[in-house]
């Protein structure tokens, strides 16, 4: 089953290990399509970016990973996930969609928001400057 990661679960971040653990393969990487946007969630360890949808905001997309676990690992790990988080359809910019991370809305008041920067890598990458 293909799943969709923003942040925490990228390769090379902190929780990438509970895809590759159970045998995930990376599929690509890509952007979402333009009506996204993205911020930091307050208080999450590791540090964690809420994807939300808005209809009618002209973005540009943010990078994402499409990654392929058995059903068995999804619904593990679907399990797992805290809330606000949850699993949802994202749609891709190639208009195709896949279930991933999205956030509920109520989480991103008063957060940082990120989407200018094109995707969690490039706020992680903005951090170390």
């Amino acid at each position: 089953m293909p799943i969709v990661v923003v942040g925490a679960h990228l390769s090379g971040m902190p929780l990438n290990h509970e895809l590759t653990g159970p045998g995930g393969i990376l599929i690509k990487t890509c952007r979402t399509a333009g009506d996204y946007r993205l911020f930091v969630l307050p208080n999450t360890t590791p540090p964690k970016p809420g994807l939300i949808r808005e209809p009618g905001f002209l973005g540009e997309g943010l990078e994402i990973e499409v990654w392929k676990i058995t059903p068995d690992a999804f619904g593990r790990f679907v399990q797992n996930i805290p809330a606000p988080l949850g699993i949802g359809k994202i749609t891709l910019d190639d208009g195709s969609q896949v279930s991933g991370f999205l956030c509920e809305a109520h989480a991103v008041t008063g957060a940082q928001e990120i989407t200018q920067l094109g995707g969690w890598r490039g706020y992680i990458q903005s951090l170390r400057k």
